[in-house]
């Protein structure tokens, strides 16, 4: 958190404060070492500053709990050290202020911390109320979810079930009890809606005016007045506190030579201010009222006006009221005005969510008879939907995404299982060897056999080379009889050697193309694989936007997040009047820290490494810095250096 940072540089400030006290004890504790009670108390008191410094720059604010169990205990110490009434080193008294200055700082950050989350969810409540002013339907619906609400607090203010004194007088003089017919209460029922309903008085001459819808706006008005009453004081609290509390500027510092106490001084005053100005804001943010917060501080309080200069009970009693204040702002005042602050968010807010809801509530559930029995008619259907719907997934997973991709594995791989093939291997030479030997013996029964081998082998070759000329002559020369070539044989012969020959020539075009295909077997599967690859995808991405609340698909809301955040504080600064010396008022100053701290967690979504650790450190400027006009400079720097994201 960005104001959080002040308390880590408050505490790296009283961690040199510290520094010095160590010092000077250092160079004057060699020479009393007769002090040995002062030794043991300044070893216990190290160990509570120990305890109250800050581990992680992350985490600057210890729990509440162990913060109020570490100040019981000191006070307990305290209350010891007065009874025994020793006269402690004067370094013992101002470590002990130096656990008072720690641990205000750390109740100043657990109210920092509690202002800042009331003023968020007032934000919330009245961004709510405004969206309801934008229409008038939404004013409509929301009378519709207020009126069984409003019903019922009309029926107790008009006394639906009160029994008239004189009836009730009567009845305790004759000692009887009356009994009261249905037909009157049905008749004191219809009045007491129709007074409701039909209000008496200036409505009756000019209803327009308190019309329902008119009377809900104005009461939505008035809680948005009042809601914004109660961020205004958010705001200025948090305002004030930052720039009056545990305000140790260079300036305040424990000089050397100087007698201790004396040195102390201002200190003293800044945390007993402090703390009075803690307790003051919390006693105003617990009641009703919101007053000007500059009367809060006060230079002569009861804790602030006094610095005691003596070593002592005293000084020691002064502590101990620090101490005391603080317990009773942990204890008491921090929890009374988180129930005040609850309280009036729950009562002027937006209804409940049973309010806003009653009406499907009560659909869903007098019609929960009817839907309980279609679902247990309609049972046995849908299950089986949803069975097949996951079969059918299985199925499609598993033939269009897993099988493809083995085979493109066997592809990739040259593995012989996965070759696309139209025909077998040794198909082709089985028929042309059965085409050759049917030519050649065909030739040779009709030829003769002279030179046998010499004809055999010239045959063969004319057929590898697609010449049937001697099967053909003899087929043409038999069509001139072709009773006598059918008889003989010859015709048929030459018919079938034809049809082999067809045969082989269509194998032989197979043989192309499947070599082909065998080519582009690795483009194929990849072909194979896409649909199955782009339906799975189209589906996972559809799944995931429908959940939502994934980083992937938030990042264009994220980034107008982030521009709504800076554009926020942009408007804050420009519509503030600032003060004669040109500073933000209260108000303005805590609106500006709120909302800093908003853009700051906002961009930690958007914004990584580098680039956070940057934003990080004009958050930090802007912040630390009050006037108006600087921090405007800082917001359109940031406005040109983030345009990436925003």
């Amino acid at each position: 958190m960005s104001a959080l940072d002040r308390i880590y540089r408050l505490q790296a400030h009283l961690g040199e404060f510290h520094q010095q006290i160590n010092d000077q004890i250092g160079s004057n504790f060699h020479q009393e070492a007769d002090q040995k009670s002062s030794i043991e108390y300044l070893t216990k008191l190290e160990k509570i500053l120990d305890s109250l410094s800050i581990k992680s720059k992350t985490q600057p604010v210890r729990p509440i709990d162990k913060l109020v169990d570490l100040l019981s205990n000191f006070r307990h110490d305290l209350t010891v050290l007065e009874d025994q009434g020793s006269n402690l080193d004067p370094y013992v008294y101002e470590l002990l202020w130096l656990v008072a200055a720690k641990a205000s700082t750390q109740t100043l950050a657990i109210i920092w911390t509690t202002l800042s989350e009331n003023l968020l969810s007032v934000n919330d409540e009245i961004r709510y109320w405004d969206g309801i002013l934008e229409f008038d339907w939404y004013i409509g619906l929301y009378i519709l979810q207020t009126s069984p609400l409003r019903l019922w607090r009309g029926l107790l203010k008009a006394g639906l079930f009160a029994i008239s004194p004189q009836t009730h007088e009567d009845n305790s003089n004759t000692g009887e009890n009356t009994f009261i017919p249905v037909s009157t209460l049905w008749v004191q029922f219809y009045t007491s809606v129709q007074r409701c309903i039909y209000p008496s008085g200036l409505s009756s001459f000019r209803p327009g005016i308190f019309s329902p819808l008119v009377r809900s706006k104005l009461e939505i008005q008035r809680k948005r007045r009042y809601l914004k009453s109660r961020r205004d004081f958010n705001a200025s609290s948090i305002g004030l506190l930052m720039e009056e509390c545990m305000c140790l500027g260079p300036k305040t510092s424990l000089a050397d030579g100087k007698d201790p106490v004396l040195a102390n001084c201002t200190l003293h005053r800044i945390v007993s201010k402090s703390v009075c100005l803690m307790t003051s804001i919390l006693q105003y943010g617990s009641n009703d009222e919101v007053l000007e917060l500059t009367k809060a501080f006060t230079a002569d309080n009861d804790l602030g006006s006094y610095v005691n200069k003596n070593k002592g009970k005293a000084a020691l009693k002064d502590v101990q009221d620090v101490v005391e204040q603080l317990l009773y702002i942990l204890n008491d005042l921090l929890p009374k005005y988180q129930r005040f602050s609850t309280k009036a968010i729950s009562e002027i807010g937006r209804p409940p969510i049973t309010v806003r809801y009653w009406l499907p509530l009560s659909l869903a559930f007098l019609s929960a008879g009817t839907s309980f029995t279609l679902l247990k008619s309609l049972g046995p259907a849908l299950v089986d939907w949803v069975v097949n719907a996951g079969s059918t997934a299985f199925e499609f997973w598993t033939n269009w995404v897993v099988e493809p991709t083995w085979r493109l594995i066997r592809t990739i791989r040259h593995d012989e299982t996965s070759e696309i093939a139209l025909m077998s291997k040794n198909s082709l030479e089985a028929d042309r060897a059965s085409l050759e030997r049917m030519v050649v013996d065909f030739v040779l029964d009709r030829g003769g056999k002279r030179e046998p081998l010499l004809s055999a082998n010239t045959i063969a070759d004319k057929v590898r080379e697609g010449d049937l000329t001697p099967v053909l002559m003899a087929y043409e020369k038999d069509l001139r009889s072709p009773f006598i070539g059918t008889v003989r044989g010859d015709l048929v012969r030459a018919l079938l050697i034809q049809i082999q020959k067809t045969k082989v020539d269509v194998e032989i075009a197979m043989s192309g193309i499947d070599a082909l295909l065998k080519s582009q077997e690795l483009v194929f599967g990849f072909v194979g694989l896409t649909p199955g690859i782009l339906v799975s995808y189209a589906f996972i991405r559809w799944f995931w936007g429908l959940l939502g609340s994934r980083k992937g698909f938030q990042v264009g809301r994220r980034q107008n997040d982030l521009r709504y955040a800076l554009r926020n504080i942009h408007r804050i600064l420009t519509l503030s009047v600032p003060t004669a010396n040109g500073l933000l008022t209260y108000r303005n100053h805590g609106l500006l820290i709120s909302n800093a701290d908003t853009l700051l967690r906002k961009a930690e979504i958007v914004l990584k490494g580098e680039d956070f650790y940057t934003f990080q450190e004009d958050i930090s400027d802007l912040i630390n810095e009050n006037r108006a006009d600087l921090q405007l400079k800082i917001i359109e720097r940031m406005t040109w250096t983030y345009s990436k994201w925003t």
